[in-house]
């Protein structure tokens, strides 16, 4: 394992919106992530730390840690989030449904990554998505902690790097079961086209490197599903502690590229923890 704590792997932040942990993947897909999310506070800020793969199917891991900041603007919906490489802005004010656009940086896979064959291939450079999200809320009382959310985000890669896109859709759940105490419980499926999977999957003659992996050509479609559990406590109205872990399986074309088949894992965990100081 690798300790990453520079500013290109960033890859675990806290988001305390009441709250996240969320652990982007700080290489191959980014597609990784785990999600804890409670939109029930004002400005944050909060910091995580946590353990990931090394790489978008890898059975190595590694560590990291991101900050996280969001503004809400006084007696709104509406608000601005940065998310680790993420920014997001809702601009839809109501408690119900949640639109914006966002732009992410997305981390490409390095030649340090502990395989020693994937490390053999060509780099893969970091780039920028643009895209959108959107999520519809249904809270089950006055207390909004507890709450099911549908979500879903788009992300269209403008860095002329793999020129594909991906997505992401996701049903979560939140029920308070004590005073301090949140439980979550999501799941999710992420979605990748052709030119994005084969990018980050795919193994070529102009990317092999001096790797000796075989060549093989990854196709998209919905491609990895996952589940989250987590919880939050709040230490005080101000002062909040939020941890969980995430379980995937990568499938289709991806899961059988030798990245993943031969050298690491199709399943992927992914854990954090984290503390969040929220401004009333």
């Amino acid at each position: 394992m690798k300790g990453r704590l520079v500013a290109k792997t960033m890859v675990v932040a806290a988001v305390f919106t009441g709250a996240f942990v969320t652990i982007p993947c700080p290489n191959a897909s980014a597609s990784g992530v785990l999600e804890l999310q409670m939109e029930n506070m004002p400005t944050v800020f909060g910091m995580a730390v946590g353990a990931l793969p090394d790489y978008s199917g890898s059975d190595d891991y590694t560590f990291g840690f991101a900050p996280m900041f969001r503004y809400t603007f006084e007696g709104q919906e509406r608000y601005v989030q940065l998310l680790a490489n993420e920014l997001t802005v809702n601009l839809i004010d109501d408690e119900m449904f949640r639109f914006g656009p966002l732009v992410n940086y997305h981390f490409g896979r390095t030649d340090d990554v502990d395989d020693e064959q994937v490390s053999r291939m060509k780099e893969i450079d970091d780039t920028v998505e643009l895209g959108a999200f959107a999520d519809i809320i249904w809270t089950f009382s006055e207390d909004r902690r507890h709450r099911f959310t549908l979500g879903g985000k788009l992300y269209q890669d403008v860095g002329d790097e793999s020129d594909g896109f991906r997505a992401n859709v996701s049903a979560r759940y939140w029920l308070p079961v004590a005073k301090p105490f949140d439980l979550n419980v999501s799941v999710g499926a992420l979605y990748q086209s052709d030119d994005y999977a084969n990018h980050y999957f795919g193994v070529n003659p102009g990317n092999v490197g001096t790797s000796a992996l075989p060549f093989f050509t990854a196709d998209g479609g919905v491609n990895e599903y996952y589940m989250v559990l987590g919880g939050i406590f709040y230490l005080n109205k101000s002062w909040l502690v939020s941890a969980g872990i995430r379980g995937s399986v990568i499938t289709g074309d991806p899961a059988d590229s030798p990245i993943v088949d031969q050298r690491g894992d199709s399943t992927q965990w992914i854990g954090g923890i984290g503390i969040g100081y929220a401004f009333w």
